[in-house]
């Protein structure tokens, strides 16, 4: 009977491990595609705070234009503003230039939207008044009914 007891504990040892082993291999797949996953979130999350900062600087280079011109325009000796004025053709390249690292970044997270990467922005469901009347005037007919 000892013998019959030791070849249970193994064979109950034997399933124990195999067990934990697909287990374990299991785990460490979902882990690898969670990381994966985690890490394609990370990376999104920086190119939409790197469009932010972009963004950011543009209208800083847009108040500053705004302001380049105000300071022009409204002096006692009032001079006329083109955009071949240095401070101006300066800010007006910064701006295109923005205007360039936020289109890069724009496509970079449609495309990972397209690919399912990054839930879309649905618009949430409403319900239709005509649905909602219809229901009511029937929900009234059954209580008269009654």
């Amino acid at each position: 009977m000892k013998e019959e007891t030791k070849a249970k504990a193994a064979k109950l040892w034997d399933n124990v491990k195999s067990g934990l082993k697909t287990g374990f291999d299991a785990t460490k797949k979902g882990l690898t595609k969670a990381g994966t996953a985690i890490q394609s979130y990370g990376d999104l999350g920086v190119v939409q705070i790197e469009k932010k900062q972009f963004e950011s600087k543009r209208k800083k280079s847009f108040e500053a234009l705004g302001e380049l011109a105000f300071e022009k325009l409204s002096a006692k000796d009032a001079s006329s503003l083109a955009a071949n004025d240095q401070d101006a053709a300066s800010l007006i390249e910064e701006i295109v230039s923005y205007n360039k690292e936020i289109a890069k970044r724009d496509k970079i997270l449609k495309t990972a939207e397209k690919e399912g990467k990054i839930p879309g922005k649905a618009a949430p469901k409403k319900t239709s008044a005509k649905k909602t009347a219809k229901k009511s005037a029937a929900k009234k007919a059954a209580d008269s009914a009654e």
